[in-house]
């Protein structure tokens, strides 16, 4: 269930106790390690090939899969997630999961990385529109 459904079947709740028990598999609390670890099974990898196609380093790469980092800079999760070829809800997801904002089309670096994300174009295409622009790169 995604979170507009989630709210939205809360609003209809008297009771945040039956909510809560009712619902609690809908909760992402301890979602960013699960959500990691289903994307690198979907994808069969492991998380060091992961981490040197993504140009994360192998260690910290394995500290955010053991639950060791768990609060990432935004363009280390970017990385990851063009190293797995997110499609954009998958990115903004585990941009969420991880504790970063989305991917906003009204931010203009965000807006490049979304169209990236869309034609399924890598970090180095990705790296060079930005850079043509005058932005960070990932």
């Amino acid at each position: 269930m995604n979170t507009e459904e989630l709210t939205n079947k809360l609003k209809e709740y008297d009771n945040i106790d039956a909510f809560l028990t009712e619902n609690e598999a809908n909760f992402d609390e301890n979602g960013f390690k699960a959500f990691l670890e289903t994307l690198l099974q979907r994808e069969n990898t492991n998380i060091t090939k992961l981490a040197l196609g993504s140009g994360v380093s192998v260690p910290y790469a394995h500290q955010l899969f053991n639950g060791a980092k768990n609060r990432p800079r935004k363009d280390i999760l970017l990385r990851l997630a063009f190293g797995l070829a997110l499609s954009l809800e998958e990115t903004n997801r585990l941009l969420t999961l991880g504790g970063t904002s989305p991917l906003r089309a009204k931010v203009r670096r965000d807006s490049i990385l979304i169209f990236c994300l869309n034609k399924q174009m890598g970090q180095d295409e990705a790296d060079e529109l930005l850079c043509h622009y005058g932005l960070a790169t990932v």
